[in-house]
């Protein structure tokens, strides 16, 4: 097992969406009155929020993603080796008898038995392993890799409003890190997969008059071009739906969200420009941002230099086994 000890930091994510103001103003009216007055010999072990799936989690919910799975409510967390089945059965029960309508919206009827699965009365093993399995939190870089990014995304994702025991917060603050091994894998991974996708396949398709294949590799150029994006930020990227509307929360390069949303929308030329230049700016970014140089002996095209940038991080990863795998290994 190659344990990994080094980590680059990324604060779990934050919400700003009507769902999160929705959530947690049924908590403080309803929820935190009921458990701290009703459960005081418990209260201390539970932890309160809106975390995991959903665009309300993301805070990207709007009128159109309100259409299913919206309502109010929020998650009790609670450590299932200090709590009996009989208590967090009185848990439930007292969540199930919350208000049915707050904010002119109902929620929908709870079981009196197992939680839901976004909201309700939810154990803290059994959240982290819809994400993890039986790993609990990662710790060598195969455990990390087996574990998709999107997936990584949701486990810390939304917001906890109140955690009194501090264990939810703790797995959540420990998933929240990447370690810097493997982030610098998936960076090098990905941008020599752009370098296929944009600087050879998208250009070759393009000459061949093939404008289907084109737009594909054009899609994939700008989906991974993202994935760099949210990887350079140390960030976990969301699923397909929310990658390019969780860049406008990039500190780094979050400026490029309009011009690869514009892209797939150009003529084929402009595009064909517009992956050049990005090529450039990732492939700077990236060296930059490690302390890297661009090897003058390579070419100078983007194709050139994405590749070139890819090699050259990838030397520096410092797990021996790592940095002698296969350049695509971690994606």
């Amino acid at each position: 097992m190659r344990v990994v000890n080094t980590r680059t930091i990324h604060e779990p994510g934050t919400m700003s969406g009507f769902g999160e103001s929705l959530s947690k103003e049924y908590f403080e009216s309803f929820g935190r009155p009921l458990f701290s007055e009703r459960f005081p010999d418990v209260y201390g072990l539970l932890c309160f929020g809106l975390c995991g799936p959903g665009s309300e989690c993301y805070g990207f919910d709007d009128e159109i993603s309100r259409d299913h799975d919206f309502e109010p409510g929020f998650s009790v967390f609670y450590p299932e080796e200090q709590l009996s089945r009989r208590r967090v059965f009185e848990l439930e029960r007292a969540y199930a008898g919350l208000p049915s309508e707050f904010g002119g919206l109902r929620r929908s009827p709870v079981r009196s038995y197992g939680g839901i699965e976004r909201r309700g009365v939810i154990g803290i093993n059994e959240y982290y392993s819809r994400y993890l399995g039986d790993v609990g939190i990662p710790v060598s870089i195969d455990e990390w890799l087996n574990i998709p990014e999107e997936r990584l995304c949701e486990a810390v994702n939304g917001t906890v409003f109140v955690d009194n025991l501090g264990e939810f917060s703790r797995r959540r603050q420990l998933l929240s890190a990447m370690p810097r091994d493997v982030q610098i894998k998936r960076l090098a991974g990905r941008l020599f997969e752009l370098s296929q996708d944009g600087g050879y396949n998208y250009l070759r398709a393009l000459k061949r008059a093939d404008g289907a294949q084109a737009r594909l590799f054009l899609d994939d150029f700008v989906t991974g071009a993202a994935a760099v994006i949210y990887l350079l930020n140390g960030m976990y990227r969301p699923y397909r739906k929310w990658l390019l509307r969780g860049l406008e929360r990039c500190a780094r390069l979050g400026e490029l969200r309009d011009q690869l949303t514009g892209m797939l929308i150009s003529p084929a030329q402009d595009a064909a420009d517009a992956v050049e230049t990005l090529s450039r700016v990732l492939s700077n970014a990236a060296l930059e941002q490690f302390g890297l140089k661009l090897n003058e002996t390579g070419g100078n095209s983007g194709f050139d230099m994405l590749q070139s940038a890819a090699f050259a991080l990838n030397g520096i990863i410092a797990d021996n086994y790592l940095r002698n795998s296969d350049i695509l290994y971690a994606l």
